[in-house]
């Protein structure tokens, strides 16, 4: 979007200054590069630096009914914003310094408007659809522009004052770090001071409550002070009646605010505050995402040696089961030794030397009573291991996998707003690569 430069009303401390917060920006950026930063948090910090070499900017928030392109007009003493629009026609407004006054659309669907109003010199002011806008296009401008804003003034009505909408819409964007001031329009409405010194406390226990700390409050009625400026101007013609001032309107405190406090030096320092407080907030984001994913991770170091412990263990249980299992089939080996040498000490006498010439009868008497079943026994005992370990193996491969799954499983679809992130991508990666080397692991004890 266009905007008024400001380097050319920079002195040279200034300068500096602009250059070493943008070198400062600018390493921030770097080190956001190396996180899963969402892209458009990112685009909001690189709009914030762009915006230090802009002039000052003022950006009105409120609902499309707090009068808030009234009160624009009243501050810059001029109807330069139509007034009463509907929310379905309103536009994001831009107003700037010119020799004439114009309109013309900016590409991001703004209107920009220049007029010649010496406030403007110094400031551009943004005049935002409303929080309660139909288009929910227009509510997400104002929720992209807010952060470029140096300071916010948040405008509600005092026969509608902080609603559910409203407190929502500074819900959002009070972690921007913004200075924001409360404008309470349209007290002209409340015929009693009594109701408008309630509106006022009102207005004002919620903004503490939200913000933290009270904000400046200026109940006003910029419709009257619109009037009071046209009529010294000879420009309209109102009756006294539609000039008399109001009880408890600061509309001229608003303006000194502006003028005064808001100085050049003042202005320069929320300018400056801008993006760091976009920045401080993007690096509190990505330390608690930074936080919860070493969570994740030590969770999923703490599977891993669950996992090698569950290994250690089988690798136990296999030793001890096996040695278990051989013991059996060497029973029935030893079993098949006594037999023979039996055999052989009760054959190999003298006395049953001429059995000993019938070859045939000696071996089948030998396979009866020796060999007899050991062959199957062998078979069946071999048999019952390779069942007991592929039972094994397969247990443990189920349990393995099962944890592994578990892991790779949790915190899914938690990440910014649901993409898969590289964390997500290398931890997955990660999580299937133990889950191989598990499955290794039990397959090499066959």
């Amino acid at each position: 979007m266009p905007f008024t430069m400001l380097s050319r009303f920079l002195k040279d401390r200034t300068r500096l200054q602009l250059a070493d917060e943008r070198e400062w920006l600018g390493k921030l950026q770097l080190a956001l590069a190396r996180f899963d930063v969402p892209p458009e948090e990112k685009a909001t910090l690189d709009r914030s630096i762009a915006q230090l070499d802009r002039l000052f900017l003022l950006v009105v928030i409120g609902e499309f009914n707090a009068g808030k392109s009234a009160f624009v007009n009243a501050l810059v003493g001029a109807r330069v914003l139509e007034e009463g629009v509907t929310p379905t026609t309103t536009k994001l407004q831009i107003l700037q310094y010119g020799e004439t006054s114009g309109r013309h659309a900016d590409p991001s669907g703004a209107d920009v408007i220049t007029a010649p109003v010496a406030l403007l010199e110094d400031l551009n002011v943004v005049d935002t659809p409303g929080t309660n806008a139909i288009f929910r296009e227009h509510e997400r401008l104002t929720s992209e522009f807010v952060p470029q804003a140096d300071l916010v003034l948040f405008v509600t009505s005092a026969d509608r004052p902080f609603t559910e909408s409203e407190r929502s819409f500074l819900q959002n964007i009070k972690d921007w770090g913004k200075k924001i001031v409360v404008v309470i329009n349209k007290i002209d409405l409340l015929e009693r001071q009594e109701e408008r010194d309630q509106v006022r406390e009102f207005v004002a226990d919620n903004a503490s409550g939200l913000f933290g700390t009270a904000p400046e409050i200026f109940p006003v009625s910029a419709r009257r002070a619109l009037r009071r400026k046209l009529a010294a101007t000879a420009t309209a013609d109102f009756s006294p009646a539609e000039l008399a001032p109001v009880s408890g309107d600061r509309f001229d405190d608003l303006e000194r605010y502006v003028a005064t406090t808001l100085d050049e030096k003042e202005r320069l320092r929320l300018k400056l505050l801008n993006p760091i407080g976009i920045g401080s907030r993007l690096i509190q984001t990505t330390r608690s995402t930074i936080k919860g994913r070493n969570e994740v991770l030590r969770a999923d170091l703490q599977t891993i040696e669950d996992i090698d412990q569950q290994l250690d263990v089988y690798r136990t249980d296999l030793s001890r089961e096996f040695e278990f299992r051989l013991a059996e089939i060497d029973n029935v080996l030893q079993q098949f030794e006594n037999r023979g040498m039996a055999f052989f000490d009760d054959t190999l006498r003298i006395g049953r030397f001429p059995d000993l010439m019938n070859k045939s009868r000696i071996q089948r008497e030998f396979e009866r009573q020796v060999v007899a079943d050991v062959p199957k026994q062998i078979e069946q005992q071999v048999q019952d291991v390779i069942d007991w370990m592929v039972a094994s193996e397969l247990r443990q491969w189920q349990v393995v996998t099962e944890h592994v799954s578990r892991r790779a499983h949790a915190h899914e679809g938690r990440m910014v707003g649901g993409e898969a992130s590289g964390f997500q991508y290398d931890r997955q990666k990660l999580i299937n690569t133990v889950g191989r080397a598990a499955n290794n692991a039990v397959e090499s004890y066959d």
